[in-house]
């Protein structure tokens, strides 16, 4: 009978071949590598979304900031094309705010 648990309509099944617990780097890992060997795998995420820690509040968004002010800034290409070469004058927070949305998006879909 189907269930309703944070808006997501899920079946009870009542034997597992591995539970995972998290779904940062190892949970994700250990869930998907079980996965295809063909187990019957159930992740638990305290969380409203898989990627744990990772993915939602450390390395992804810090790195995907840091990338995203390089790479609209210019400061990789200044190089080959000069000191005052930038892919956009003004870098805002609406800037960051989408490029980071869009990266965790894809993330979480991967997931």
């Amino acid at each position: 009978m189907p269930s309703e648990v944070e808006g997501t309509a899920f079946m009870h099944q009542t034997h597992y071949d591995l539970i995972v617990i998290g779904s940062g780097p190892a949970g994700r890992r250990a869930a998907i590598q079980a996965a295809k060997i063909g187990k019957d795998v159930l992740v638990v995420e305290k969380g409203r979304q898989v990627g744990g820690v990772s993915v939602h509040t450390g390395t992804i968004p810090s790195k995907t900031l840091r990338e995203t002010v390089l790479n609209l800034s210019g400061w990789r290409e200044r190089g080959f094309y000069g000191r005052s070469y930038r892919l956009k004058d003004d870098i805002d927070a609406a800037d960051l705010r989408q490029r980071l949305q869009k990266t965790l998006e894809h993330e979480v879909d991967v997931l």
